[in-house]
Parts: C-alpha cells; sequence; structure tokens
C-alpha cells in the first residue's frame, strides 16, 4: 500500500484543505445510509448498497481530515478505502473488506449484476459500523475541530 504522500505524486490524491461544514455534510449523509441500511424490510441488495454508500463517506471523511481529496481518474472511489490504514489506522481486514465489496458494489453498478446476499449485506453493514467508530474515534482524538457543534 501507497504512503498519502506517494498518492498526491502519482495524482490518485490531491491536497485541499476541508471544513467542519464538509465533515458535517459526509457524516451526517453517512450515518443516514447506515441506519437505513440496518432497515431488515429493505432487500439485501438495497441494504447491500447503502452500507456501502455510508462506508464510502466515512472513508472519505478520513482522507478529507487529513487534507486530501481523491484525484479524478480512475479509482478515485475506491482510493478512499486503500488510505484507510494510513488514515485511521484500520485494520488491513477492515480496508480489504471495503475493497472487496467495492469489487461487488462496482459490477452491480456498471455490470448490472444485482448479487449482493442477505450475509454479504449483514457483513458490509458490520464493516461499515466498524468504520463509523473508527472514524468518529480518529476525529475525537486528532481532530476535534472538525467535529460538529466544536
Amino acid at each position: 500500500m501507497q504512503s498519502l504522500e506517494n498518492l498526491v505524486g502519482t495524482g490518485q490524491i490531491t491536497p485541499e484543505p476541508t471544513s467542519v461544514e464538509e465533515i458535517s455534510g459526509f457524516l451526517m449523509r453517512a450515518e443516514q445510509q447506515l441506519n437505513d441500511a440496518r432497515t431488515t424490510s429493505l432487500s439485501a441488495p438495497s441494504r447491500f448498497s447503502l452500507a456501502y454508500d455510508a462506508a464510502h463517506a466515512f472513508a472519505l471523511v478520513a482522507l478529507r481530515a487529513h487534507g486530501y481529496r481523491p484525484g479524478r481518474g480512475l479509482g478515485h472511489r475506491m482510493v478512499v478505502f486503500s488510505t484507510l490504514a494510513h488514515t485511521v489506522a484500520a485494520p488491513a481486514a477492515e480496508w480489504t473488506a471495503l475493497v472487496r465489496y467495492h469489487t461487488k458494489r462496482n459490477s452491480s453498478e456498471y455490470a448490472g449484476l444485482i448479487n449482493a446476499t442477505e450475509s454479504e449485506a449483514r457483513d458490509l453493514i458490520a464493516v461499515t459500523g466498524s468504520l463509523r467508530d473508527r472514524v468518529h474515534a480518529w476525529l475525537s482524538t486528532n481532530r476535534p475541530n472538525l467535529l460538529p457543534g466544536t
């Protein structure tokens, strides 16, 4: 895995300051999506999609809190997951699961293969909940000035 500085050099991420308003917006959206993903009356593919979007928003918060934004090239969505080890010290099992689910999401989104199982939806919801807790803890310790209401 490349360091954040190396990713800047390759154009996969670019430096850009963030704001409390931006972080608050992403956090609020991610919380809503994660809560909706836990709605068991929805189909597994819908819950998977909502959990994926929440995970992406939480991972984007982690990257933005470090003052970076994904580049505009190919893989701009996946880079936020692959940087989690650097941004919030996510364990490999967590960020590799998110990378794997990113690939699954792309096959659904771009190839029309809606094939997320109940088990995958539940697992992604659990991984996203763990990421949520990790991002909030990291922000509280390292960038409390970016948290809403501070």
